[in-house]
């Protein structure tokens, strides 16, 4: 006979009883609902100031992006040919524009109280003499300004975040 106990053996011991789960159900579909929020929930926001010289030039909030927006940007940003074998296969993906990847969330991730202010505004684009979004946010911001609202998008957005690690999902 052997007395060893694993570690997992020992886990599957501590695991919560059906009754628990049953118990708790309400308070996990009112997190699950509060989490499936996360677009519109004011206080997962972050206001982005741009400032230059030590003067406030302009300030917008980001919110953050689902995979679907972030797949919808690269595909903005990603170039693409005919298959060479024919019609039928569709369009071959050549290479993804990384510069313009960060414009195109930093469109979408703007608030959209901001939108029309910033990077929609026809006065702002006849000025600049541009004609698409992405080309404000181009000529506005700074590469480096650009590449640190992109980092606050993704980390808002769940990348990287120090919120949630497998160690406490054993734990609970």
């Amino acid at each position: 006979m052997n007395d060893t106990t694993f570690d997992y053996e020992q886990e599957e011991k501590q695991l919560p009883s059906k009754e628990e789960i049953l118990q708790n159900e309400d308070e996990m579909i009112a997190g699950l609902l509060e989490a499936a929020a996360f677009k519109s929930d004011d206080s997962l926001q972050k206001k982005i100031e741009i400032k230059r010289n030590g003067k406030l030039l302009f300030s917008f909030f980001v919110r953050p992006l689902t995979e679907e927006e972030i797949q919808g940007c690269r595909r903005k940003a990603t170039k693409r040919r005919p298959d060479p074998r024919g019609r039928q296969f569709g369009m071959i993906e050549l290479e993804t524009d990384y510069f313009k990847l960060r414009s195109y969330k930093i469109i979408a991730a703007t608030v959209d109280k901001g939108q029309g202010i910033l990077w929609k505004n026809k006065k702002l684009k006849d000025s600049l003499n541009v004609i698409d979004d992405i080309d404000v946010v181009e000529t506005v911001l700074m590469a480096g300004e650009k590449d640190r609202i992109s980092n606050i998008i993704d980390e808002i957005s769940g990348y990287g975040a120090d919120d949630f690690t497998l160690e406490d999902t054993a734990k609970n």
